[in-house]
């Protein structure tokens, strides 16, 4: 059987930029909700999961931990770009030069 990869790792997102500031705050908020809407849907001992509002604070709690996830991607450090682009361009234009004036 063919080896299958490993997942690379979720990046982290930096602490302190001020949208993860206020996501993380939204995902605190969202657990309490959720905690609450947990204890309304316990009966006997057992969580209804398919209580309408339990479902509705699980899924938003879901949605914030994606953006958090998302945001964490897209404030990820990058890798400085080379110039390599640039510079092998400079020796084509260069001998394009001397074949336009041979042609006057």
């Amino acid at each position: 059987m063919a080896k299958s990869k490993e997942k690379k790792k979720a990046p982290k997102p930096p602490e302190n930029a001020p949208t993860v500031i206020e996501l993380r705050k939204e995902i605190a908020a969202r657990k309490e909700k959720l905690s609450k809407r947990k204890e309304a849907a316990t009966k006997d001992g057992k969580v209804n999961k398919f209580d309408a509002k339990y479902r509705l604070a699980v899924k938003r709690l879901k949605r914030a931990q994606r953006k958090l996830a998302a945001e964490a991607v897209r404030l990820r450090p990058r890798k400085p770009v080379e110039a390599a682009p640039a510079a092998a361009a400079a020796p084509a234009a260069a001998a394009a030069a001397p074949a336009a004036e041979e042609k006057k």
